[in-house]
């Protein structure tokens, strides 16, 4: 069933696959950050947060938050989709898009081949992201990687959490330094020159259009700003820090750290 959802998904994401810049042809051996954005300009704006697989929500939704507090990160997505997005269950009875975008969620995989890769830049490609962070477990920790929607390629970076336990064995993920990083993947919107001021108009003939309702802005929800006390054990002292660190394939790792 997950093959036949993701093989399904491939194709009704093939209309626009190509207006992203994500190609089905053969793909260039170059990867890397610098080969990434030589090669494609950016298809979207800010980042998005995908979990990928179960017992991941707990570490993706922090993540997530930190991620869209930042406003060039922020994507243009709605409240509903980041919460599907980074794990959120939906409802029997949610409508047809929100139940639809959590089953494709569930048909992606932490592979590196292209056909998982491209799945998860067309995602990204629809909530008009320039890159994707994918969180997933490795082993009993979550980890974050970045994909690159233009190219549908990891960048060299893997995100790390820090973990906090409480005395009663309650765990809480934070993600130290994560959008300060993610901030020099992507290309920062330049500020614009206001809009000239229209003259008034004098005619009174035509009424005025009625206000339409606008959606809530998921960043100005309870669940964006979500708990912000950490959860720490009675009487002890908790000193949070990030770590950058680089592996012989040229891998760069953000660690989050307790130390005593």
């Amino acid at each position: 069933m997950r093959s036949r959802v993701l093989a399904l998904t491939l194709v009704g994401c093939g209309t626009w696959l190509g207006a992203t810049g994500v190609s089905l042809a053969a793909e260039p051996e170059a990867r890397g950050s610098g080969a990434t954005a030589a090669t494609a300009a950016p298809a979207g704006r800010g980042a998005v947060v995908v979990a990928i697989g179960s017992g991941v929500e707990a570490a993706a939704k922090p993540l997530a938050r930190e991620i869209y507090r930042d406003e060039a990160l922020r994507p243009g997505l709605d409240d509903r989709a980041a919460r599907v997005l980074a794990g959120e269950a939906v409802a029997a009875d949610a409508p047809a898009k929100e139940r639809e975008l959590a089953e494709v969620r569930s048909a992606l995989t932490t592979n590196d081949d292209a056909p998982s890769r491209r799945l998860l830049a067309s995602l990204g490609a629809e909530q008009k992201a320039e890159i994707v962070v994918a969180v997933s477990m490795a082993g009993d920790r979550p980890i974050a990687r970045v994909l690159r929607v233009g190219t549908a390629r990891y960048e060299s970076l893997e995100l790390g959490p820090t973990i906090e336990r409480s005395e009663a064995g309650e765990i809480r993920y934070t993600w130290p330094g994560a959008a300060a990083t993610l901030r020099k993947l992507v290309v920062v919107p330049q500020a614009q020159a206001p809009a000239p001021i229209a003259p008034k108009q004098t005619s009174t003939n035509a009424p005025p259009k009625p206000e339409e309702p606008t959606r809530k802005p998921f960043y100005k929800s309870a669940w964006f700003w979500g708990p912000l006390g950490a959860i720490v054990a009675a009487g002890a002292a908790v000193l949070i820090t990030s770590k950058v660190t680089e592996d012989s394939t040229g891998m760069v790792r953000l660690k989050g750290q307790v130390a005593p």
